[in-house]
């Protein structure tokens, strides 16, 4: 674990928050389950190696996705209701992985991670930083520097209706709370629809009884316990 750390302070130098969280990890400041604690690990020997592999992480990429979470979001509700999100190191962490991390498929480079399964217990946040995701997915294409993606389903779906709606319900708070994309993305209360007309892209609760499924083309789905 000690070689790990000094490989991460060496290459890396804590530029942010996410860097921290690693570093704390492997140096036992942080006490985490043993699946955190490898993908801290696999985070920093990919550093290393991983370009040979195909890989390469994308600081850039990683950067503008936890800045546009933290300058255009508000938190929906609660003591921080309408304060800027701030990113927990662990939420940081992820974002940095999913957005940052890309491999190269036929001359072009992707996001790495299609997949990722995030379990914390209850009240650490968990719906609020889904919604802030899916919302980064939405409106700018995951930070991509090619912009967002045109026409983007974005979902959020669950066993049953109440609990699909619970992320939904955050991003559209997030959405009135927020003075940059109030005016961009329109809220459908009714319909459990956010649309974002620049794009034609939505944004929509879906349970898994509905009679709508067929024909869907998910660009990202948050799917809840």
């Amino acid at each position: 674990h000690r070689h790990f750390g000094s490989r991460l302070r060496e290459r890396v130098a804590h530029e942010h928050a996410a860097d921290g969280y690693v570093a704390d990890v492997l140096a036992g400041r942080v006490v985490v389950g043993r699946l955190v604690r490898l993908a801290c690990e696999r985070h920093v020997r990919d550093l290393a190696d991983g370009g040979a592999r195909g890989l390469r992480f994308n600081a850039d990429r990683a950067r503008r996705a936890c800045w546009w979470i933290e300058n255009r979001l508000r938190f929906s509700k609660g003591e921080w209701a309408r304060k800027p999100f701030r990113l927990e190191p662990w939420q940081a962490f992820i974002v940095w992985n999913l957005f940052g991390w890309e491999r190269e498929v036929d001359s072009r480079w992707v996001r790495r991670f299609r997949t990722a399964y995030v379990s914390v217990a209850r009240k650490n946040g968990k719906s609020e930083w889904a919604a802030a995701v899916a919302l980064l997915m939405l409106i700018t294409g995951g930070a991509s520097a090619s912009g967002p993606e045109q026409g983007a389903e974005v979902y959020s779906a669950a066993t049953t209706r109440d609990q699909a709606t619970i992320v939904w319900r955050a991003a559209a708070s997030m959405v009135r709370k927020s003075p940059d994309l109030l005016p961009e993305i329109a809220v459908h209360d009714s319909r459990y629809n956010l649309s974002h007309a620049k794009t034609e892209s939505r944004f929509e609760a879906l349970a898994a009884d509905a009679d709508t499924l067929d024909g869907l083309g998910p660009y990202c789905a948050i799917v809840d316990e």
